[in-house]
This record gives structure tokens, sequence and C-alpha cells, in this order.
């Protein structure tokens, strides 16, 4: 029973000869473990890449006359090698049987280092598995544009319905107008420097998406979560209920009336919102764990720059880069947005603010992040009460800047000015020429 997957596979692939599926699914000799079917694959793999096909059933009967295929009978009545099932089930198969192989040998290992009291040791070797079952899943995918024309249609109407908007909302509506939202799969990376608010715009962000109804998990490194709490909390009253002088909130010093609209705010509002977990981050594994468990819809790392790197990187860069590309397959294979922040480094312009070059740490960061956002605020605009968001990057999109509200007193983060908006109305504004026209 044990290589009935491979007995399967190979019988399915001699009776279809389509190598292209094998191709396409990354079939590899490795894959089998039982050294005769091994060989018998290997064997068609090599005479395909020399002559451009599988062999016939005869010709390779006569290389294996031992090894045993499956046969069923066909719609004529005729016994014919092969299996019913298709050569898409066969290949998944073999793929998962690989998989929950390495995953044994590892569990093994992990089993063998315990027993030698190397406790350490064996712990990296475990939470290295755990990344292991987390990226292995991430299977390749092709796109014929040409097919599926009625999921177009059905995918372009829900974007029109949306307004343009493809992922969470930011609560920034100008923001979200460039970026359209924080998508699934996305890694998207916030820098500012020391103080100017990068905690307080994940809250902003992580309370408008609970608002709007969707799950939010929230990462901490450092601050305390009844920090974290006690941000949120503001800024929930804010936008749900009214203006929330937060310094007084922290002080103990809110009026009789403030003190019971916030009270009833707690028992009528905060209870009936989605999930907004928070939870402290010390590595991947733990935020991959956390994410299974709690399932949420979005998903917030308040210094992950500052988290453990599992492969036991000395340098701050390389720790950095492995936390990022790690950050990245979790959002791919959870299909789920992940924001983090991190912080600027010293060389950034007072006067214009951080730039892709900014990002302290390790260039990495900015290479795995799908959108890259610096947070700036010069001494007019913390006298004015403003800030503004830069879209230094965006896999695909336009970037822009967007000028915002920054009022503590009243919890107004609302948008004030997009230069995306202005270039295009002075777009709209000219009569331009059209440049070709597709002649089909």
């Amino acid at each position: 029973m044990k290589y009935d997957i491979e007995k399967g596979f190979l019988s399915k692939l001699l009776e279809t000869k389509d190598m292209n599926m094998i191709t396409d699914k990354r079939i590899k000799p490795y894959f089998f473990k039982d050294p005769e079917y091994k060989k018998a694959f290997k064997f068609l793999l090599d005479n395909y890449l020399k002559g451009g096909e599988i062999p016939s059933l005869r010709f390779f009967k006569i290389n294996f006359p031992k090894l045993h295929l499956e046969t069923y009978v066909n719609n004529e009545g005729e016994e014919v090698v092969g299996t019913e099932e298709s050569l898409t089930h066969w290949c998944n198969q073999i793929r998962t049987k690989t998989k929950h192989d390495k995953l044994v040998t590892d569990v093994a290992k992990v089993v063998d280092e315990l027993n030698d009291f190397e406790t350490e040791q064996a712990y990296t070797q475990l939470k290295k598995t755990i990344r292991y079952i987390e990226t292995s899943i991430i299977e390749s995918s092709s796109v014929d544009i040409t097919k599926d024309i009625e999921n177009r249609i059905r995918m372009y109407n829900e974007r029109e319905k949306n307004k343009g908007m493809l992922g969470i909302p930011t609560g920034i509506p100008k923001l979200d107008y460039i970026i359209k939202g924080l998508q699934d799969k996305q890694l998207i990376t916030l820098i500012a420097g020391t103080g100017v608010g990068k905690t307080w715009l994940e809250c902003i962000i992580g309370a408008n998406a609970q608002v709007n109804g969707y799950r939010v998990l929230q990462f901490t490194t450092e601050m305390a979560e009844e920090q974290l709490q006690d941000r949120y909390e503001a800024v929930l009253f804010g936008l749900t209920t009214g203006a929330f002088n937060y310094e007084k909130f922290k002080s103990g010093k809110l009026s009789p009336k403030e003190k019971a609209d916030y009270f009833k705010f707690l028992q009528d509002t905060l209870c009936r919102l989605e999930p907004l977990i928070i939870e402290t981050a010390t590595d991947v594994s733990s935020v991959s764990a956390k994410i299974d468990q709690y399932n949420p819809d979005l998903i917030l790392i308040d210094g992950a720059y500052l988290m453990e790197d599992e492969q036991g990187a000395k340098d701050d860069w390389l720790r950095v880069a492995h936390i990022t590309r790690d950050l990245k397959a979790i959002a791919k294979t959870k299909k789920k947005p992940i924001f983090i922040n991190n912080q600027a480094d010293s060389s950034t312009s007072k006067k214009t603010g951080p730039e892709l070059g900014n990002i302290s740490y390790s260039k990495a960061i900015g290479q795995d992040s799908d959108v890259v956002l610096s947070l700036f605020r010069d001494e007019y605009m913390i006298e004015d009460r403003e800030a503004k968001i830069k879209v230094l990057k965006q896999r695909e999109g336009v970037l822009g800047n967007v000028m915002i509200n920054w009022d503590f007193t009243t919890m107004d983060f609302s948008s004030i000015y997009s230069d995306v908006d202005k270039k295009e109305e002075n777009a709209n504004n000219k009569q331009d020429e059209p440049t070709g026209v597709l002649d089909l």
C-alpha cells in the first residue's frame, strides 16, 4: 500500500503520455521512494527530454518486465494500463505524499535531538519544520487569459461595485484610491522616523478595518498590549461615536459626561464589533500559529524588525531580511494582507521625509514588500495637526502623496489632499490624441 500512489501515477502517465502536465506540476525523480518506480520515472523523463515523447508501453515493459502497473476496463470493455482517476489527481497525490514524507523525516530528526538532550537545537529544527509546512503548500498555477471569460466579467463588475477597491480599506479614502486597499497576499510596509506615529497609523488602519466588519489581528513586539488597547479604544470611539480626547483619557481626567459616553461606548458599541486581537510576536512561527488560531482578515505587526530570526542570523540586516521574506511567504500562503512598520534611518531628509533608500536594517524589506508607505510630519505639519503619507512603491499602480488630518484631540485622521487627484484632474482636462489602436 505504501507505494500505491507511485504505481498509480506511473500507470496513468503511460496511459496519457502527457509530459506537459508533469512539467507544469514540477514532478521530480526524488519524489519517488521505491527505487524501481524512481528508476522507471527517470527512464520516461530521460526519453522525453531526448526524443520529445514518452516511449511506448511495449518498449517500457521490455525495460521494466517485473514492474507492476495498474489496469482498468475502459468504455469498450478492454483492459488497459492506467487508472480511472485523472493525471492531475495523481500529480497532486504524489506531491502531497512527498510533503508528508519530508515532514515525517524532519519530525523524526527533532525527536532524535530531544532524546540527545539538545533542546535548543531541537527547538530550532522544529520551527524550521513548521516554516517548511507553511511555505511548501504554495503551488504554482497558470492562467490562460483567453479562458474563463465569465469569471473575468464577474471580477470586473465586483471592482466597479466596490469603486475600484481590491482589498480592505485603510479608512483614508485618498490613500485607498491609490493603493486600492490592503490586498490578500500582500506585504505592506510603513516606514517613519522615531516618534512620528507609525504605531498610531497602524491603529487607525486596524480600527477602520474592524468597524467595516473585518477581523483584525494586531501583533506587538515592544509596546505593552494594554497601551495598544488604549490607542485602539480612542480611535474606535472617535470613529463610531465622536471626538475623544486621548490625553484626558490617559490621565483619567475625562469629564462626567465624557466618562459616561466612554462607558456607554464600551458596553453598547465595542462589544458588537468584529474581534480585534492583540498578541505579542516573538518570531515568524508564532505569528503563523496565531493566524491559524484566530483566522483574521488583516494582520498588523508593530515593530516586525524587532522579532527573532529563526535561522539564527547575527547581523541585523540578514536577520530582518529573513523575517520579511518569511512574512511575505506567510501572506501568500494564508492569502491575507500583512501590514508591518519599520524605522527610517538617520540619513532621512528632515524636509521631505523617508524614501525607499531610507529603510533601516535591511534593503530586503523594500524588495520583499508589495507596497511601501512612508509617514512624515515636519514642524509645520505638527503645528497644523497634519501628516503626509507617501506611496513609495506598489507593484501595480501609481505612486503619490496624501495629506491627512492628524488630530489626537478629535481623533480626526481624514484625507485632505492627494497629488494623484490633481494629476488625474489635469489629465482629464487635456484632449489627448490616440496613440494607437489594436486592429483585430
